[in-house]
């Protein structure tokens, strides 16, 4: 859709969002001064009710978005967003979070993203088997029996005891981490070969060792966490059609935030224009029924942040606060793990 129409029905979304009140076709054209006459807007906000861009909650009352006039508004801004994206890379300041406290810096994000929203702020990090490695070591600590200690690009360490099917000697540990340290150059976890896959020229006991522990690392400690922040602005945003509703939306969503690996893949499954992603409620989603989320990636997309809100949240600034936020966090662990 395209021309007056569409102007018309962006201008309707926009003005509800605004007051959260049905509009009228004589507020519509005395907010945005229209040269079209009273009548041709309301033919055209007619047909637009018609087409289900619309609707009347009573007879006598002007006229309130439905979800696809949502979806339409979401979609003009995302075009402008894309238009207006830019590679640029802002220059960060020194971190003032150890990154050793990923944490606390994730969940301020997300609280920051809740204030400049007013929506709930949210904050995947990236999994751990995409974060590339920076140093591995092994030790034996019994028969068959190695300690692998990694340290990720972030700064963060993780120590696995994994089994072997041989009782290494210390120069096969040696050798077993330089096949490591020269392939996790180039790969992360992710890559890990499945079982029976062996690399070229990784034919030794050490090599096979080495594959043994990257297979070890890439198994498990998958499970991806969310960071959340602003509930209680979000319910009393949804509490504008009624308590009982915003309760109802928001155990929902409750429950599809508490597993991080759901919520994720969900997100990963979004379509990425410009840099932002979005889904406005359409019941393709159960638990996002009613509700709008828009997500930007970061740190090469491994990582996503973004927003939660009813239908009539501020896509605008939901958008530029998201790519925003997005590129800041980015920045910022690029920075510490150059450091």
């Amino acid at each position: 859709m395209q021309g007056r129409r569409a102007r018309l029905l962006v201008e309707v979304v926009d003005r509800y969002i605004r007051t959260r009140k049905p509009v009228s076709s004589r507020e519509v054209g005395a907010a945005y001064r229209h040269r079209f006459s009273p009548a041709t807007i309301r033919a055209e906000l007619l047909a637009l009710e018609r087409e289900g861009y619309l609707y009347k909650p009573y007879p006598s009352s002007g006229r309130v978005p439905t979800p696809k006039g949502f979806r339409f508004f979401a979609d003009w801004l995302l075009d402008l967003a894309e238009l207006e994206a830019s590679p640029e890379v802002r220059p960060v300041e020194r971190p003032e979070v150890e990154l050793g406290e990923l944490p606390d810096l994730y969940r301020s994000t997300a609280a920051v993203l809740a204030a400049l929203t007013g929506e709930l702020g949210f904050v995947l990090p990236p999994p751990r088997e995409r974060l590339r490695i920076r140093t591995l070591v092994l030790r034996r600590v019994g028969p068959g029996t190695v300690l692998a200690v990694a340290l990720t690009e972030l700064g963060t360490v993780e120590a696995r005891l994994l089994p072997l099917d041989f009782d290494p000697t210390e120069d096969e540990l040696g050798e077993a981490e330089g096949f490591l340290a020269r392939w996790l150059a180039e790969h992360t976890l992710a890559d890990a070969p499945p079982a029976g896959d062996v690399p070229t020229g990784w034919h030794s006991r050490a090599a096979l060792g080495a594959l043994a522990v990257l297979r070890g690392l890439a198994k498990g400690g998958s499970e991806r966490g969310v960071y959340v922040e602003g509930w209680p602005q979000l319910l009393v945003g949804l509490a504008h059609r009624s308590p009982e509703w915003a309760l109802a939306r928001g155990q929902e969503l409750l429950r599809l935030l508490e597993d991080g690996r759901a919520f994720s893949d969900l997100v990963g499954g979004l379509r990425l224009e410009g840099g932002l992603a979005v889904h406005v409620g359409d019941g393709s989603i159960p638990e996002l029924r009613d509700l709008s989320l828009v997500a930007a990636p970061y740190l090469g997309g491994s990582g996503v942040v973004g927003v939660v809100g009813p239908l009539w949240m501020d896509y605008a600034r939901a958008f530029s606060s998201s790519r925003y936020v997005a590129g800041r966090l980015g920045a910022l662990l690029a920075a510490g793990r150059e450091g």
